[in-house]
């Protein structure tokens, strides 16, 4: 038998025949993420899919379910951390220029899944689903890799900027203080992931209030002066 193409898998179906294509049990059958193609469910779910403490449905709405995330992650670590540095080393004119691109790269991004959204529609899976309905599940698959290697990239930011701030605050000095503030925060969020959706949305809706207030006072310290003398 030839050998496999690259990013292909084989399934070996022993207990439920492919419908679409009438074949019979024990067919191979030479494609990638086959059992979502398909259409059916094999007994027992691999371990990715457990829903640990969830025991019915979860639904939110456009206010907790899509605002609090969109605004957490506008308001993140490199606003309250970097704008400053990033104005007063390159001025206030190539800041507000570097500023402008970012937000044309994401605009790209947010009209193509706009489009995207309208034309296909929008089903379970997230940007996997989205991206392959238009290039196909190979293409999807391996920007959909790129996409959850950058999530981590940037978890890992915020991490270590709020890990920064902490260890200041209490004193610490050191860069093993902020490995260990950091490596507190991931674990605390590791058991918040593992409780469920519903806590990750609470935990949002705290973070939006946190945010709020420090927004404000960022912009009302704008207008403040304070002599160091």
């Amino acid at each position: 038998m030839e050998g496999l193409p690259v990013g292909w898998t084989l399934h070996t179906c022993d207990r439920v025949g492919l419908l679409q294509d009438r074949q019979p049990p024990n067919s191979q059958v030479y494609e990638l993420f086959h059992e979502d193609a398909q259409g059916f469910q094999l007994s027992g779910q691999p371990w990715w899919r457990i829903k640990l403490f969830v025991w019915e449905p979860v639904l939110f709405g456009t206010w907790d379910g899509v605002f609090t995330s969109c605004m957490i992650n506008i308001f993140g670590v490199v606003l309250f951390l970097r704008t400053g540095y990033l104005v007063g080393n390159t001025g206030v004119l190539l800041g507000m220029f570097l500023v402008s691109l970012v937000v044309a790269v994401a605009l790209v991004t947010v009209f193509s899944g706009v489009g995207i959204s309208e034309h296909c529609g929008v089903g379970g899976g997230g940007i996997y689903s989205m991206i392959s309905t238009v290039l196909g599940g190979r293409l999807g698959g391996t920007v959909a890799l790129l996409y959850v290697f950058g999530q981590c990239v940037a978890g890992a930011m915020y991490i270590t900027g709020f890990s920064e701030s902490v260890a200041v605050l209490l004193g610490l000095q050191g860069p093993w203080a902020v490995r260990a503030v950091s490596a507190i925060v991931l674990l605390a969020l590791l058991f918040i992931n593992l409780a469920g959706v519903k806590w990750i949305v609470r935990l949002q809706l705290l973070l939006l209030a946190a945010l709020a207030v420090s927004t404000l006072d960022f912009v009302i310290g704008s207008f403040s002066h304070l002599d160091p003398g």
